[in-house]
């Protein structure tokens, strides 16, 4: 309520100047005191929670001013289009609407009035899913050089929400030669779904596609991992090995998300002194339990659990971690006798696995969205990889 008579205080300024410059005929004064009392309804309406009815009333009193050539047409323009963005931004997208319709059918309003009333009813029409209205009237939009820039941007929303990845990679194309944004970072993600949602009768070749994606953003670890995948099947590890490492200068915070299949693509190379050689570089660059685990895996495989454990105990005491110290017990199980002191040890180590299930393993970076599962594009704020892995990464 307190937005809504904000928002009609242009409105109530602009009677204010027509009453203030009135004629003093006395048809004139019968049509002023006829708005003053038209006016005084509306408040009335607006108080006693009939906005809509107050809306209807307000409009009329300023197209009554207009055609008496008594306000700008501009001042008329500007009220309502903020009157309708207000209604949808309140979710009463079907005022918003009818308000936006108006304007965009009044003849007295110039060619690009009309264009952003145009540009409001593709927003109102994407409010409530009318994914189609919004896809014409945007490509209508996209001529005009002072709306291009938007329409792209709406357009890709749309194409993205119906999955329609080749209309979506077109358009993020378009938009990166007018303003290029975050680093190609939404059309490298195109171009991943593209080629993951590639049909048998399609004639694109996804590796082609990846490369494009990774053309598009170096940075893109999700197209890094998709080539990997490809040359796993291809039974290629070193092709496979060659993007997974490739992972830790994109983006080190994703490296847990590659060390198991990096471990078995070096161990069918015969090649696991290369997989530490890689664990220790990454552990250098930053605190990951992802890869103090993998390290100790490998230690205890080559040299016994007690140095496995003397490893975790050292990275425990410098970069103290709930995955740590969950492995760091189980250490201490396996070399106790039974007794009650172990199965003291067995309660904790569970209760310490419980609450690792429990916490989130992923968060958004940009709206604290937290999930267990990996996603790369936020259901919540919609942006594209943003959601990062934070369970067993200390951050400085």
């Amino acid at each position: 309520m307190i937005e809504l008579l904000f928002l009609l205080l242009p409105i109530a300024a602009a009677y204010g100047w027509y009453m203030g410059f009135r004629s003093a005929k006395k048809s004139q004064e019968e049509i002023s005191n006829k708005l003053s009392r038209d006016y005084v309804v509306g408040v009335n309406l607006l108080l006693s929670n009939q906005p809509e009815k107050a809306v209807d009333l307000f409009l009329n009193i300023l197209q009554k001013q207009e055609q008496e050539n008594n306000i700008e047409t501009g001042s008329q323009f500007e009220a309502e289009l903020t009157l309708g963005n207000l209604f949808r931004s309140r979710g009463e997208v079907d005022r918003a609407l009818r308000i936006h319709q108006a304007l965009d059918k009044n003849p007295n309003y110039s060619f690009e009035q009309k264009l952003l009333a145009k540009q409001q009813l593709a927003k109102d029409f994407m409010a409530v899913g009318f994914y189609d209205r919004v896809e014409n009237i945007n490509i209508m939009l996209v001529d005009e050089p002072e709306f291009a820039e938007n329409a792209l941007q709406q357009l890709s929303i749309v194409y993205q929400k119906t999955k329609e990845w080749k209309k979506a990679v077109n358009v993020a194309e378009k938009l990166a030669k007018i303003s290029p944004q975050k680093n190609g970072i939404d059309l490298a993600h195109y171009y991943c779904e593209l080629a993951i949602n590639l049909k048998s009768e399609d004639k694109d070749n996804p590796l082609d596609i990846l490369k494009s994606a990774l053309k598009a953003n170096p940075s893109c670890v999700r197209a890094s991992m998709l080539l990997a995948e490809h040359y796993m099947l291809q039974l290629d590890y070193q092709g496979a090995i060659s993007f997974l490492e490739n992972v830790l200068d994109q983006d080190q915070a994703y490296v847990g998300e590659v060390l198991v299949t990096l471990k078995y693509a070096y161990h069918e190379l015969n090649q696991l002194d290369n997989f530490e050689l890689f664990l220790i570089r990454a552990s250098q660059k930053q605190c990951n339990s992802m890869v103090d685990l993998a390290l100790a895996d490998l230690i205890e495989e080559k040299y016994g659990i007690t140095a496995a454990q003397t490893q975790i105990y050292q990275k425990l005491h410098n970069n103290p971690s709930t995955l740590l110290f969950h492995r760091f017990i189980k250490y201490q199980i396996e070399s106790l006798e039974d007794g009650k002191g172990k199965d003291s040890l067995i309660l904790l180590y569970d209760m310490v696995g419980d609450r690792i299930k429990k916490e989130f393993s992923y968060r958004c970076t940009n709206c604290g969205y937290q999930t267990h599962h990996l996603i790369w594009c936020c259901p919540s704020c919609r942006q594209w990889e943003t959601v990062k892995p934070v369970l067993g990464i200390e951050h400085s």
